[in-house]
């Protein structure tokens, strides 16, 4: 298996399309970081600087090593990262007790300290979900066409 490259895109089939996302960091306790692209393709879709350039949906950690080796995702080539791209300082993700929502934590990228909050600013909801998503939750979450703006 060949390594794994900052810049690397990657295809993964779902049950409504070919979702694409870009390999963007790696860090040693959370594993890969992805860029999510936005829009599902359909075979014989064709690839291009400008597709990779657009604004990601979000960002999530991946096991993408395994994936790759179980031929769960396909690389289809390496691109430079958009220039604008910067890696984020803060992630989100929900607090619940018993299936309901008590707050969101904001968890600083660096330094995993937490900041609790129970009504997110317009800023704070543009921020990608804190975690590791497997191949199932992300394919599932591409088909349903799952976004930040509908993260409640």
């Amino acid at each position: 298996m060949a390594r794994i490259k900052i810049g690397d895109v990657f295809e993964i089939e779902t049950l409504n399309g070919i979702g694409l996302f870009q390999y963007v960091h790696k860090d040693k306790t959370m594993g890969h970081l992805i860029r999510i692209l936005p829009i599902l393709y359909e075979e014989g879709y064709g690839i291009d600087d400008k597709l990779v350039e657009k604004k990601e949906l979000y960002l999530i950690h991946f096991p993408l090593e395994a994936a790759l080796r179980q031929k769960i995702v396909t690389k289809i080539g390496n691109y430079s990262i958009p220039h604008d791209f910067m890696l984020p300082q803060s992630f989100r993700i929900q607090h619940k007790v018993d299936g309901e929502l008590i707050c969101w934590h904001i968890v600083n990228y660096e330094t995993w300290k937490r900041e609790k909050f129970v009504k997110l600013s317009d800023e704070q909801k543009l921020l990608s979900p804190w975690g590791t998503w497997n191949d199932t939750l992300l394919k599932e979450r591409l088909a349903d066409g799952w976004t930040l703006a509908n993260w409640i």
